[in-house]
């Protein structure tokens, strides 16, 4: 898209309560990129929002959020946002530095008041690893050396020797008695475990469950009031049901529901993985807190200083090239639109394909799916340019 001109900046928290389309036929490009999309992937159902400088601007659902029962996705629908909650845990601890509560540089292990399952820290550099390590991903977690622990949940209760699944702090316990696999600092790996930590400091810090710390320092801010923290067995109240790209079973990790069981729903632990693949919400919710990040929001959730240091922090070796980089909990292009960095961030989960953008130009937008396809980098690619390619033909959206 090229860049657009924005003349006016205002909140629209009313209207994000209901559906919103815009007037006439110029959204028709919208709605066959998303039905086209929809039929190429086999999403069962997906959700679109759009907001142009601070306005709401586009919100519709698509397909069925439950085949069997055939219930229609609405704007209001609630999806596992899988990944895009390291944002949510990102923003939360950046709100807490910008109160004096936390910084960037100092070490994360004092902060996470727990002992190893061995009793022994198995590496010194442990103490070495920093808040801004966790942030960029360059904690000293290698993935393709290590594999990655939020999926380990047998393996960690059968040497804990407790049932599973494993929750949070035994996986925290469990990994403090392991060896890194890099000096903190040094390598960018992207790392779900990173923010599981990130998501224990925030408790320590603010003396609250995780799931209440970010509803207050964050989406309280922004108006995000559906968001809550998912449950693997169980849906929320509006949540969609997910599907498996090939409808195969895989192995429980709930000794409650042993035995093979549908991929999105007991093969891994959501509750474990709340700060970095928890949250379940709308696109209403996601476009809102997209929109609580301009400096021009009705209540900003960060000041203009605090912000600029996603982009000001990037991931050494995370850019691959490309222009764009990881940040403090974002991927970032620094030389983005209207001279403001862009930054976007994916998700997936079984069941759930998810990615927001949130350009320089005042362009933001959320879509939500309820299957994970095979080819994720395939995938997450035709959906930028499908939509981008649609955006381009909408009256008004497009204009430099």
């Amino acid at each position: 898209m090229q860049p657009l001109t924005i003349s006016r900046r205002r909140w629209l928290g009313a209207a994000l309560g209901v559906p919103f389309l815009a007037k006439g036929a110029e959204i028709a490009p919208i709605d066959e990129a998303m039905e086209t999309l929809m039929q190429r992937h086999g999403f069962p159902g997906g959700a679109l929002a759009v907001s142009r400088g601070g306005e709401l601007a586009y919100a519709k659902g698509f397909g069925l959020a439950d085949r069997d029962k055939g219930i229609p996705v609405s704007p209001d629908s609630r999806f596992r946002l899988a990944s895009l909650s390291k944002t949510f845990t990102a923003m939360a601890v950046l709100r807490l530095v910008e109160k004096g509560k936390l910084t960037l540089t100092e070490a994360a292990l004092p902060r996470l008041e727990l002992q190893p399952l061995t009793g022994v820290i198995a590496d010194p550099r442990w103490q070495n690893i920093t808040i801004k390590h966790l942030l960029l991903h360059t904690g000293g977690w290698v993935k393709e050396r290590s594999g990655d622990a939020m999926f380990k949940s047998t393996q960690i209760c059968a040497e804990a020797g407790v049932p599973g699944p494993a929750d949070a702090d035994l996986t925290i316990r469990w990994m403090m008695s392991r060896k890194l696999d890099a000096e903190p600092g040094t390598t960018y790996s992207y790392c779900n475990f990173g923010y599981v930590l990130l998501g224990r400091v925030i408790e320590q810090v603010t003396g609250d469950r995780y799931e209440k710390a970010v509803k207050d320092l964050v989406f309280e801010r922004c108006g995000a009031d559906t968001m809550a923290l998912g449950k693997s067995l169980q849906p929320l109240r509006n949540e969609v049901r997910y599907y498996h790209h090939d409808g195969s079973l895989g192995p429980s990790v709930f000794p409650t529901s042993p035995g093979k069981v549908p991929w999105p729903y007991g093969t891994f632990s959501i509750e474990a993985s709340a700060a970095n693949g928890g949250w379940v919400g709308s696109v209403r919710d996601v476009l809102a807190f997209l929109m609580g990040m301009d400096h021009d929001a009705r209540k900003p959730i960060l000041r203009p200083e605090t912000m600029h240091l996603i982009a000001a922090n990037l991931a050494p070796g995370s850019g691959g090239g490309t222009g764009a980089f990881h940040g403090l909990g974002w991927l970032v292009r620094p030389q983005g639109q209207s001279g403001r960095p862009d930054m976007w961030y994916i998700g997936g989960l079984p069941g759930t394909k998810t990615i927001m953008v949130r350009l320089g130009n005042g362009f933001d937008w959320v879509a939500l799916f309820n299957l994970r396809p095979a080819a994720l980098d395939t995938v997450n690619l035709d959906i930028q340019n499908t939509f981008y390619a649609a955006a381009s033909k909408v009256s008004g959206w497009n204009k430099g």
